[in-house]
């Protein structure tokens, strides 16, 4: 275990003020249309070994493996075609996302997850390549998904993308986090705000929607005012951030129509159904570029994995919720028009164990597979160049204890994975690389699912 003041001397030689430079310096792609990124992170590392399934021989080597958590055959909803070698199918709870990906609306990126730069099996095992630090922790995982620097740089890939965008491209709520940690939109220069589904336009006895109101009227007063008292003009300063951002929110829930689709009567389907609506204002209002973050909790399922208990949700009722709802979210994006302008993708900090932990659940682990859904995505795939072998102990575990329990060694690294969606976003590659030092190690920098 390493500290986390060792942390950039471990990961690679970066240097911080390159990428500034680098920043500074590339040319930044200009555009008129509207594009927006939204990022579902499913906090806790939700159990993709569940999730897709080999259907083939390779069902019997994932029933063995997991006596109390694998899935009857049966009830797995078949996805069309060969990819890497096997036929695959979803879970259950995942049923509507077969649709999507029948329809080329969803691909699944196989077994990606957190790497500084190609690694092998073997180089894992002589110890012979750097590897992230803190493997297996919640926290510091969740932010190198994310795009986190160490202590000497606390931004993320989301916040630094804005950051390299002209002024003009990023003048609308750039980054908007829904989320506990929002690593991912924080940026070096660029505004963040904050978004809650369950709140309302009221601050007390302000009502922010109403421009008429007494009440907010003062409030709006109190935000303009300065001082030369540092502590004063922060406060101002945050106050009119805050304000702003809170009447821009509840006029998008009151604008247009609303959206479509059924969501799921959870966090996760009140989030996304308050973001559709707020997306379809953003591009009414002149937005060009933006990035959400939306955190869905619960995915460390030690225990009851399989529980459908309504007081102790496990795994395919809370990722049913998930699934539902995004395919409720893309339904609204089409209606309102935005077929080609908003990408989903679906991630966690880790996979979980192939092997069952003792209380019916499963253990922190590696490579995990992962969505991206809407009309951009280059659907009715699954990436990857291998599938791994599901088997404890079997040529790919890359178990971090003994014995061997089944975790995967990435074959893609998350920042392959955002290369592709800063791409989209109109990142050059050169822009990309600043963004994402490590990507510079890979000779393949994208995936290619866009």
């Amino acid at each position: 275990m390493i500290n986390r003041r060792n942390f950039l001397s471990h990961a690679g030689a970066v240097s911080l003020a390159g990428i500034a430079a680098t920043l500074a310096s590339v040319k930044n792609v200009q555009a008129a249309d509207y594009k927006a990124l939204v990022v579902v992170f499913l906090s806790g590392g939700f159990d993709g070994n569940n999730v897709l399934v080999p259907l083939d021989g390779a069902y019997g080597d994932y029933e063995k493996a997991r006596p109390s958590l694998a899935l009857p055959k049966d009830s797995f909803v078949s996805l069309p075609g060969t990819h890497i070698g096997h036929k695959f199918g979803l879970s259950p709870a995942n049923r509507a996302f077969a649709d999507l990906f029948t329809q080329k609306r969803m691909a699944v990126v196989a077994n990606a997850g957190a790497l500084v730069q190609p690694t092998t099996m073997a180089q894992y095992k002589n110890n012979a390549v750097k590897l992230p630090p803190f493997l297996g922790s919640h926290a510091e995982q969740e932010q190198w998904i994310q795009g986190w620097m160490g202590d000497e740089d606390t931004s993320g890939w989301g916040g630094r993308t804005m950051d390299a965008m002209a002024a003009n491209m990023k003048s609308f709520q750039p980054l908007v986090a829904m989320a506990r940690d929002y690593t991912a939109l924080v940026g070096r220069s660029t505004s963040l705000s904050l978004a809650n589904s369950g709140s309302g336009a009221r601050w007390g006895n302000a009502d922010l929607s109403d421009p008429n109101s007494m009440s907010r009227q003062r409030v709006e007063w109190a935000s303009r005012l300065q001082s030369s008292n540092v502590y004063d003009s922060e406060f101002s300063r945050s106050l009119r951030s805050a304000y702003t951002d809170t009447v821009q929110f509840a006029l998008g829930q009151s604008a247009g129509t609303a959206p479509v689709g059924v969501f799921a009567d959870a966090q996760i389907g009140r989030d996304l159904r308050y973001l559709a609506r707020h997306l379809a204002y953003s591009k009414q209002v002149g937005a060009q570029r933006q990035i959400y973050l939306v955190q869905d909790g619960g995915y460390d399922t030690h225990v009851d994995q399989l529980s459908t208990s309504t007081t102790k949700i496990g795994l395919e009722m809370r990722i049913g919720d998930v699934t539902d709802s995004l395919v409720a979210f893309d339904k609204s994006i089409q209606a309102y028009g935005m077929n080609n302008d908003v990408i989903t993708v679906v991630m966690s900090e880790f996979g979980r164990t192939l092997d069952p932990a003792a209380g019916g659940g499963s253990d922190h682990a590696w490579g995990n597979h992962w969505f991206a859904l809407g009309g951009p995505v280059k659907g009715g795939v699954i990436y990857g160049n291998s599938f791994p072998t599901l088997q404890t102990g079997g040529v790919d575990d890359a178990s971090f204890w003994r014995p061997y329990r089944g975790q995967w060694l990435p074959q893609f690294s998350s920042d392959q994975f955002m290369a592709d969606l800063v791409g989209w976003l109109g990142l050059t590659p050169a822009q990309a690389l600043a963004v994402m030092p490590n990507l510079a190690n890979f000779p393949q920098k994208t995936i290619g699912y866009i």
